[in-house]
């Protein structure tokens, strides 16, 4: 049995040796795998932190430009909040015209608008009464009727007649022009 205890012994021997290259060889490849999981975690990492980085960036970007935007929102109504002031101002302000500049505001708007046979109807806030109205030379060259002086809009004159009627009332004279009056009123507010 020596023989075969030897042939056991050296098989057992060669099994143990093969073992431990074996073995040797998957720490070699566990430490390998192992390098190549912590590499790959640490590029992945990298990478993730910059698209986060990234994403970060856009988002922060997006806020302020919402941010800048709803400022300038907030900006822009108040503008048009005292722009809307001003006519409103302005408004009050040619309502309560004394009668001379009144009268002359008046026989403007006939001498450019009126038609003949057109009735005038007055504002009822109006300091003017229908004499001073038919003493003016285009009340009577244009042959206008007085309509009575209770209009009910804010300033100026209606001018009425079977085809159509024109207001002529301060606010539509205002509202007519806003635009072109918003950009100079604007400009000299917010330069």
């Amino acid at each position: 049995m020596d023989g075969k205890e030897a042939i056991i012994a050296r098989i057992i021997g060669d099994a143990e040796k093969k073992a431990k290259v074996l073995l040797g060889e998957a720490d070699a490849n566990v430490k390998e795998s192992e390098r190549e999981a912590k590499e790959w975690i640490t590029d992945y990492l990298k990478a993730q932190r910059k698209l986060l980085e990234t994403e970060a960036e856009n988002v922060v970007t997006r806020r302020k430009t919402v941010a800048e935007l709803d400022c300038r929102k907030v900006a822009l109504g108040a503008k048009q909040e005292v722009i809307s002031e001003v006519f409103e101002r302005a408004l009050k302000i040619a309502e309560s015209f004394d009668k001379e500049k009144y009268l002359k505001i008046v026989e403007k708007l006939c001498e450019e608008n009126a038609e003949e046979g057109d009735t005038l109807v007055l504002s009822s806030s109006a300091p003017l009464k229908e004499a001073d109205v038919a003493a003016l030379a285009v009340f009577k060259a244009k042959k206008l009727k007085f309509g009575g002086a209770d209009g009910k809009f804010r300033g100026g004159i209606m001018l009425v007649n079977e085809v159509c009627d024109k207001d002529l009332s301060f606010k539509a004279l205002l509202d007519n022009r806003k635009d072109e009056l918003e950009a100079e009123i604007a400009a000299a507010l917010f330069a």
